[in-house]
């Protein structure tokens, strides 16, 4: 049985999109259910309760050092909160979502060199 280009081109085409379209796991995901991925989600736990210890300390401190460490506290706190939710993302949402900000880190870098004058 001899096969046309076009006829060719066709099972191709078809094969191509039953491959993209099979349900796929992405690599964050994989990662996440690996012994690996636990320990990640295990060390973001550990950022999160330093982000409440710094907020703990924050209260203790006025002015702008106090601001400055709630704003410390808040960045953690998202880095921390972003890995240990690693296994918790929903169809259509983006870990990255859940990161903090450049902008809140350029303003986190302006206000600690406000201290340190």
């Amino acid at each position: 049985m001899k096969i046309t280009y076009k006829q060719l081109r066709q099972i191709i085409k078809e094969e191509r999109y039953l491959l993209d379209n099979e349900d796929r796991v992405s690599e964050m995901r994989e990662f996440s259910g690996s012994k690996s991925g636990k320990k990640v989600m295990q060390a973001g736990n550990k950022i999160s309760s330093a982000a409440s210890a710094i907020s703990d300390v924050a209260e203790d401190q006025t002015g702008k050092m106090r601001e400055t460490l709630h704003r410390i506290s808040e960045f953690v706190g998202k880095l921390g909160g972003s890995l240990s939710e690693l296994n918790t993302l929903e169809e259509g949402t983006s870990i990255a979502d859940t990161l903090p900000t450049i902008t809140e880190l350029k303003q986190l870098h302006k206000d600690i060199q406000k201290l340190e004058k």
